[in-house]
């Protein structure tokens, strides 16, 4: 099962506003063969402006964005340090039902085989791209890199901290026809 609430604040205004709340809920079931792998996946996902938002922007045109989705996804490890990805979509039950209906999404993982100060650290690398039909086939484009803490686990998961770089539709609910692109670092558990 995956679970989350993804918001956009305005951290520009004394009030913090909410800008948009995305909830997205979804069973899935994975399986993995030697070097194959993947998932299948339903989720919903409903998004929602903030409050205080509308009443400073009238001009903002709220829509009731509600769909579900089912996914499939693969990936092949190509070597040990190099794994390709990528999958299809559909949504179902759509609001607005003018919404488009199709997703795709591929990337490759990069860890590199060698590491760095006596094996405690690993230089790593993701690239995912992203288009579907409700941003008319434009392209979203993830590209993180930074290092794995070999020795720093959590449970059985590997310790990393990425810089990123985001440019494409922006992927925030009610903001699907803007533009987004950022630069930040974040601190990521590895599976």
């Amino acid at each position: 099962m995956q679970a989350g609430v993804f918001s956009v604040f305005d951290i520009d205004r004394s009030s913090i506003d909410l800008i948009n709340a995305d909830y997205n809920v979804g069973l899935l079931a994975s399986y993995r063969a030697d070097k194959f792998s993947g998932f299948i996946r339903i989720r919903h996902q409903s998004s929602h402006l903030g409050d205080e938002f509308l009443l400073t922007n009238p001009q903002v045109t709220r829509i009731n964005l509600s769909f579900e989705e089912v996914d499939l996804k693969v990936s092949y490890d190509l070597t040990t340090w190099l794994r390709i990805y990528g999958g299809v979509g559909t949504l179902m039950r759509v609001d607005p039902s003018s919404l488009g209906r199709h997703t795709s999404q591929g990337g490759a993982e990069f860890k590199s085989p060698w590491t760095l100060w006596g094996g405690k650290v690993r230089p790593i690398a993701y690239a995912d791209f992203q288009a579907n039909a409700r941003t008319n086939w434009r392209v979203g484009q993830s590209i993180m890199a930074g290092l794995q803490f070999e020795n720093a686990t959590i449970g059985d998961r590997k310790l990393q901290v990425l810089a990123e770089y985001y440019s494409g539709p922006n992927p925030n609910g009610q903001l699907l026809t803007q533009t987004a692109e950022w630069i930040g670092m974040g601190v990521h558990l590895w599976f």
